[in-house]
């Protein structure tokens, strides 16, 4: 039980840990959501995701969907991720960033019980290289989550973008098109018309609690 108190502890370093490569889309440092923030409204998302695939008859593991949101950039705990616009620049950087990660998952899997850690890492590991429904929504939720706290953050009223806005081509190629991975016809239904609903009612429109809370729809 001392170990589990210990892995507990370390969690908490996810409140503290702030998501760093919003800094290369010019997020002041004040500005950044933590790696906990982002892992919870990941996972929420992820819970009405799977609710609305399993009302129209999808066939997805919801609890397991949660889970990889909730694990999935535990390995950036003590790496960050401001390396991840630069690797997606350079690729053959990825392989030095994936070790750091690969290291911390091997940290905190030392505090788990055997049955906990072979539980954690088939979890983890579906999340970051399996091929299933459950990981590939998990990656679409992942990234639209950062889309919400860009609308969150009323992005696009605050930048300039220079001479090209590559914003809609990062949603096109990592979000949108990610759902022809999708194997369950009635999963991936959902996902595009969710991602739809997004582009048209939502993107670009920034922060608009008071609208929404006055809307009669």
């Amino acid at each position: 039980m001392k170990k589990l108190i210990k892995l507990l502890s370390i969690f908490q370093l996810t409140k503290e840990q702030p998501l760093t490569g919003y800094l290369a889309a010019g997020v002041n440092i004040h500005d950044l959501p933590s790696l906990a923030e982002h892992q919870y409204t990941a996972a929420v998302i992820g819970y009405f995701i799977a609710h609305r695939i399993e009302q129209a008859g999808g066939k997805i593991d919801g609890h397991k969907l949660i889970l990889i949101l909730l694990f999935h950039d535990l390995g950036e705990l003590f790496g960050g991720d401001v390396a991840a616009p630069l690797s997606r620049k350079y690729p053959d950087l990825k392989i030095h960033k994936d070790k750091i990660g690969e290291r911390t998952i091997q940290l905190l899997t030392e505090f788990m019980n055997e049955q906990e850690k072979q539980d954690f890492l088939s979890v983890y590991d579906e999340g970051e290289t399996g091929q299933s429904d459950e990981k590939i929504v998990a990656k679409i939720i992942d990234q639209i989550d950062h889309q919400f706290f860009f609308e969150h953050h009323n992005y696009d009223s605050k930048f300039h973008y220079g001479i090209e806005d590559s914003r809609p081509g990062f949603i096109q190629k990592y979000i949108v098109e990610k759902t022809s991975l999708i194997q369950d016809p009635i999963t991936k239904k959902v996902m595009d018309d969710f991602l739809e609903s997004f582009v048209h009612d939502f993107y670009q429109k920034g922060f608009q609690p008071r609208t929404l809370l006055l809307d009669d729809e």
